[in-house]
């Protein structure tokens, strides 16, 4: 078998993995096979959704994916509207930089707070009011922190079972939780209360982490190192990707910029023809949300290594290790440039959109790409792409707000380009940035 017969045959069984199916085509309950490897989680969070319930996954991504569309100002078959999301990122970013970013400070907390704030804005309609408080900045800076605590100790296998943390025992996070998703409740023509909010950390099936672990865990870890990699790690091409993101969040400023396919759309900035899309692909290749999909088949676990498979010759040849978005053009370039064009515009109904994305899709996979696992809520077509487009939202407000003028305090806190920064959960919590020198 040859090398590339080989890689082949690897994303294959990692997508039926992924499918739940086995070696000799058995296909596997899927809830059953997807919910044992995540019980430690129902322990740790306290959570009861479509990753640890046995019960009809349906009703909770219909809900997720009714959530994403209300923050987009759309329907499935409208276009999506990101002015509001754009605005509140550059209002959390500025929040955090007058509050902490004078000299210096961790990226990883602005980061974490940035993704956070957002998440909690779209997916809880008592955050609105609640995250106006005076606790809200230190209430939202250690829900960040102890969410990335818990994950990281959830993980530990040396870790002693009486000495793994219990979701009862987080009464701290519980009530930050309380404080930044739940506001004073109405009072209705009657007057009586209504409620403003279903949300409780101590109830599994309303528990908050229900939603942000999806929506909130996975994403923060691939915007901080998509902007360490295009501003941070002297690429030859970094001045062009920080303009196309720059240019990007401009566009978003239009209501209609979606409705252009500015995602999607080239930009000239510096002669280039690299689209934000492809810098987002090109970090779910290298940083893919989630590293490994287990699966329980028969009693016995076994797993889909993606970050293996993103990383072979067959998707992106000898210089796997490099964040090189432009390696996108030239992959599955028939199917890729008609999901762009989408025949000029002319193709609008979501059927017919949903073919040309399926397509790409499928031809990815077969590469081994399959950022998002199988189906993902925030990545589908229902959900114009959600995920990613968050993703080049939130690497566009970093990029836009820390210039040139803010530089890494200890250069050698990253690995030179070519090497890939560290995927590990804890890594690069302590990495600082401050402003540089200015010579008068």
């Amino acid at each position: 078998m040859s090398e590339r017969e080989e890689q082949l045959k690897n994303a294959k069984e990692c997508a039926n993995t992924i499918r739940f199916k086995t070696e000799d085509g058995k296909v596997h309950p899927n809830q059953l096979a997807r919910v044992m490897p995540n019980q430690k989680l129902k322990d740790i969070f306290g959570i009861e959704n479509a990753f640890t319930s046995l019960s009809n996954k349906r009703p909770f991504v219909a809900k997720a994916e009714n959530l994403m569309l209300e923050a987009m100002n759309c329907q499935k078959d409208t276009p999506d509207d990101w002015t509001n999301l754009r605005h509140g990122a550059l209002t959390y970013f500025d929040e955090y930089m007058n509050s902490n970013g004078v000299h210096s400070f961790k990226l990883a907390e602005l980061t974490q707070y940035l993704t956070l704030k957002i998440s909690l804005r779209y997916l809880f309609d008592g955050a609105h009011e609640a995250l106006k408080s005076d606790t809200h900045f230190q209430d939202v800076i250690y829900i960040g922190k102890r969410i990335n605590e818990l994950w990281i100790e959830s993980k530990q296998k040396d870790l002693a079972e009486r000495e793994r943390p219990l979701w009862k025992d987080e009464t701290n996070l519980h009530n930050a939780l309380r404080r930044v998703t739940f506001s004073a409740p109405n009072v209705d023509i009657g007057g009586y209360p209504n409620d403003a909010t279903t949300a409780d950390p101590l109830e599994p099936s309303n528990n908050p982490m229900n939603l942000l672990l999806p929506a909130y865990e996975t994403m923060w870890r691939v915007v901080l190192r998509c902007f360490l990699e295009v501003q941070h790690r002297a690429a030859g091409n970094k001045t062009i990707w920080t303009a196309v993101l720059r240019d990007y969040l401009r566009n978003l400023k239009n209501p209609n910029s979606i409705e252009n396919d500015v995602f999607h759309k080239p930009t000239e900035a510096n002669g280039s023809i690299i689209r934000p899309v492809e810098i987002v692909k090109e970090a779910l290749r290298l940083y893919p949300p989630t590293r490994r999909v287990h699966r329980c088949f028969n009693n016995k676990e076994v797993k889909a290594d993606i970050e293996a498979c993103h990383r072979q010759k067959i998707l992106c040849g000898d210089d796997s290790n490099v964040f090189r978005p432009e390696r996108w053009q030239g992959l599955c370039s028939n199917a890729r440039q008609a999901w762009y064009d989408k025949e000029g515009g002319t193709i609008k109904k979501l059927e017919d959109l949903k073919k040309l994305k399926t397509k790409l899709k499928t031809e990815e996979e077969e590469l081994g790409f399959m950022p998002f696992a199988y189906y993902c809520a925030a990545d589908h077509i229902n959900t114009k792409e959600f995920a990613s487009k968050m993703i080049a939202l939130l690497v566009a407000v970093l990029c836009n707000g820390l210039g040139d003028e803010w530089i890494l305090e200890d250069s050698d806190s990253i690995p030179p380009y070519g090497i890939p920064l560290s995927s590990e959960r804890g890594e690069y919590e302590e990495l600082s940035l401050k402003k540089a020198a200015t010579t008068k």
